[in-house]
């Protein structure tokens, strides 16, 4: 029998309503971090600028042995008194999966564990933007949004995904954190077919070292590409990388928006620079309307780090003029679940849409609209 979309989606708003609040990291008793990278440091910073007693930190093969001025110990080495306090899961990435992360610190005695999600929302002040982390409230307050999402959306294993990614951020199932998609990520069944062009034009948005752009191409005939890139880093990089790729090949050193504009940038050390306003470098960005009037393309890919909505409103006429197949990352935000969807379902009449999750703890969600074909 085919299940019924409607009564999935709202056995899954049902259940949110009879979800218990996160649990909260508790300023009266000491506390331990798993994990020593960007952020376990930042919820130590987070913590202890709370007046929060943090013990130290954990590694399972310690790169170092004091952090912060606190001790990181291995696992065998934690006493009794160590396990009775609280720990936070201080690793918050695509590679780990969060429920294997929290199986070993329970299986070495911690009864009190701390998820990325609980620990965002009790120190969203202090730590800021971090991916798809936010309160539950910003999704159990948007079902009627991610209910219309949810309806756009074309195939039943997209709607289960949708709704496993809501379960998941809400601590619901946390085992969804192991899951992803076999396909490949941007260039699959769902965006080359036999309907596809024998010779492909497409836009990189967010072409990061060339790295993907390189992977398409050993796929497929491209004509001609633009590759998108505002990280000064990557962009040298990514230079050096195409190099050889041919005349119709054009590396441009902006990111995509809405508009021309310079925007606040903070680089990641690689695949993580966003936009934000207290970012440590300006960048030019501009609308793909704007450098592309009056050609078309095929095949647009944007991975643009949270800035999604404003470079698919800066190609609304390209969009509408071509009917490119599209790409999009949609977890950059909490809100990238439906507002990407929305706004694809609202400007691209006759595509089919599907959402398929490529990386581990919701990482890596990409939202693809494929124009239906004509008889």
């Amino acid at each position: 029998m085919t299940p019924n979309p409607d009564s999935d989606f709202e056995r899954l708003r049902q259940q949110s309503h009879d979800m218990a609040s996160f649990p909260r990291a508790q300023a009266s008793r000491p506390l331990w971090i798993f994990g020593c990278g960007r952020f376990g440091r930042d919820i130590c910073a987070a913590l202890t600028g709370e007046g929060f007693e943090v013990s130290g930190f954990i590694q399972t093969e310690p790169s170092q042995r004091c952090l912060h001025g606190r001790p990181v110990k291995r696992w065998n080495e934690l006493s009794s008194a160590d396990l009775t306090a609280q720990l936070a899961i201080g690793i918050h990435n695509r590679e780990m999966p969060l429920a294997h992360l929290e199986k070993i610190a329970r299986a070495a005695g911690f009864s009190e564990v701390l998820l990325p999600w609980h620990l965002h929302a009790q120190f969203e002040h202090q730590l800021g933007w971090r991916y798809w982390l936010g309160k539950p409230e910003l999704i159990t307050n948007r079902w009627n949004e991610l209910e219309k999402a949810h309806a756009i959306l074309t195939d039943e294993k997209s709607r289960e995904c949708l709704r496993d990614i809501c379960r998941f951020r809400l601590g619901m199932h946390t085992a969804y954190g192991h899951f992803r998609h076999e396909t490949r990520q941007y260039f699959n069944a769902l965006t080359l077919n036999a309907n596809t062009p024998q010779v492909i034009r497409y836009v990189d948005g967010g072409a990061y070292n060339g790295d993907t752009f390189l992977e398409f191409a050993c796929l497929h005939q491209i004509g001609q590409a633009y590759l998108f890139e505002p990280d000064p880093d990557n962009f040298a990089t990514l230079q050096v990388n195409i190099q050889r790729s041919g005349e119709n090949v054009y590396t441009v050193p902006v990111a995509l928006s809405d508009r021309y504009q310079m925007l606040s940038f903070s680089g990641g050390h690689g695949e993580a620079g966003t936009i934000k306003p207290q970012g440590s470098t300006c960048i030019a960005a501009m609308a793909l309307d704007e450098f592309l009037p009056t050609q078309c393309v095929d095949f647009i890919k944007l991975d643009v780090e949270g800035g999604e909505i404003a470079a698919l409103n800066g190609a609304k006429r390209l969009i509408e003029r071509c009917r490119p197949t599209l790409a999009v990352s949609a977890y950059h935000k909490p809100q990238d679940l439906w507002e990407i969807s929305l706004w694809l379902g609202e400007h691209c009449p006759d595509y089919e849409f599907a959402l398929r999750q490529h990386h581990y703890n919701s990482f890596d969600s990409v939202l693809y609209a494929t124009p239906r074909t004509t008889s």
